[in-house]
């Protein structure tokens, strides 16, 4: 009796094949929006430039 081929990639596959993709084009786009967009504001004057606290993490 002869061998059957290969199953074709299920539906499952494919989805998670899209998912895992958009996933990474999602981390891309996010990786070059930050490096290309600036602050809308300066930092306050009262912190270091580059400091990312908050009062609320400080209690």
């Amino acid at each position: 009796m002869a061998r059957h081929s290969a199953p074709h990639p299920s539906a499952e596959l494919a989805r998670r094949r899209l998912a895992a993709a958009l996933l990474g084009a999602g981390a891309l786009a996010a990786t070059l929006l930050t490096a290309v967009v600036t602050p809308a504001a300066p930092p306050a004057p009262d912190r270091e430039p580059g400091t990312a606290t908050s009062e609320l993490a400080q209690r």
